[in-house]
């Protein structure tokens, strides 16, 4: 039952019951319950949504060094807290976040990265040697502060990542 059917079935209630007298005033005691569900579902309508986001990197990119990647073909931004012109993802509200990004090096190259939380480095991750167009996939759960922000960036000498849909970068609000 959804929330609107379920403040019908309360008004329907409401109708069929008896009246009670409070300080000489006739209610329907429900009405008070309809009120609080109106109040409850209006103050959950204006949060802000959940964050999600997933973005691909749109070119291959050949880094030097501690370079942000940024990821600018955006498939989904719900609340709009990734930044593709940054690389950046800006946590709206406190919470644990599910972040994750897959890396692919550039036909025999190594990739080596790391995701970032404020400036510093939250867990390191590269590419295999030995074959050709080897990914790693890093996944972690981050307890975010509003404001903190988490990007993923490059380390070391100069690289190449492949693009399109192979290298992308995602995260969503998990509790």
């Amino acid at each position: 039952m959804n929330s609107m059917q379920y403040i019908f079935t309360i008004f329907l209630i409401c109708a069929a019951a008896s009246f009670s007298t409070t300080n000489g005033k006739t209610i329907c005691v429900e009405e008070d319950v309809i009120h609080a569900l109106l109040t409850m579902n209006r103050s959950r309508v204006d949060e802000p949504s959940d964050p999600v986001f997933f973005a691909f990197l749109a070119n291959d990119v050949t880094s030097n060094g501690y370079e942000v990647l940024k990821f600018a073909n955006v498939k989904i931004n719900k609340g709009s807290s990734y930044n593709p012109s940054t690389g950046y993802f800006t946590a709206p509200k406190p919470g644990i976040y599910q972040i994750s990004c897959t890396i692919v090096g550039y036909d025999t190259n190594i990739f080596t990265y790391q995701i970032m939380l404020n400036g510093n480095s939250y867990t390191l991750g590269n590419t295999s040697s030995g074959g050709s167009w080897n990914s790693q996939t890093s996944t972690v759960l981050m307890n975010l502060k509003k404001g903190d922000q988490v990007y993923v960036q490059h380390r070391g000498s100069t690289q190449k990542v492949h693009a399109n849909t192979n290298t992308y970068f995602s995260g969503y609000l998990v509790q």
